[in-house]
């Protein structure tokens, strides 16, 4: 289901020419499946070569390691983010748990994204096992209270007084909203759930908002927007509460 009103948010202008590179883009990596093209900056290759070198596919947890260079080349100021890489990120977060996982590592660097995505593996091999998703598995898991407290949910709930990087923050958002610029209305919830938390995790919490409530006007089903939007709504981040208190 999606809405017909107007939006809530004004993103960067781009051209119907750049849009639909961007869509044919997208359509081509599609086309590929399981074939993957991973776009990187030179500073990341020597990081991705080991993955890269089999003959096989790579298994789930080797896609997720992947992640990481990829969120990392955002901030990379040699390269180039164009149409392709925009594309690539684009159906990157359409994926469960990575806009999320994006967020947080572009807040709190490398390490916290490492983190993140060995824990999504841990969690998608135990989600297997019992035949469901990784989406069902996560929500079965919130259900009884039982998803550990571990330190990256912690900085995701913004539960430790530990700052994120504004520089990072800053940088991503430029991105992503251009990111959701070029995308088709179906696919920007998930770009939109990135841009709140880390529109929050500046203090930015009216803003914050306003990206999760777009992403249920246009998918009012958005089971991950509707928890972050609950989560921003309610709570200041520690390191915030901190500031203000100073």
């Amino acid at each position: 289901m999606s809405s017909t009103s107007a939006p809530l948010i004004h993103l960067p202008d781009v051209s119907d020419a750049e849009r639909d590179e961007t869509c044919d883009e997208i359509t081509r990596m599609a086309a590929g499946l399981p074939s993957i093209e991973i776009l990187v900056g030179t500073a990341e290759l020597a990081r991705c070569a080991p993955l890269l070198s089999g003959d096989g596919l790579l298994t789930r947890a080797e896609v997720l390691e992947l992640i990481v260079p990829i969120v990392e080349t955002l901030f990379d100021p040699r390269a180039t983010v164009g149409i392709r890489f925009h594309a690539q990120l684009i159906v990157m977060l359409n994926f469960p748990s990575i806009p999320e996982s994006l967020a947080l590592q572009a807040a709190f660097g490398r390490r916290a994204g490492e983190a993140q995505f060995r824990k999504i593996a841990r969690l998608a091999n135990r989600a297997e096992r019992r035949g469901l998703s990784l989406d069902e598995y996560i929500e079965a898991l919130a259900s009884a209270d039982e998803i550990p407290r571990d330190i990256p949910l912690r900085l995701f709930l913004g539960e430790i007084d530990r700052k994120p990087d504004a520089a990072r923050i800053a940088t991503a958002v430029a991105l992503l909203r251009r990111s959701s610029a070029l995308a088709v209305d179906p696919l920007r919830p998930s770009i939109f759930c990135a841009l709140g938390w880390l529109m929050w995790a500046q203090g930015k919490r009216a803003l914050g908002v306003g990206y999760l409530s777009e992403a249920l006007r246009i998918d009012p089903d958005h089971a991950e927007a509707a928890g972050m939007l609950f989560h921003i709504g309610s709570h200041q981040p520690a390191w915030v509460r901190h500031d203000v208190k100073r």
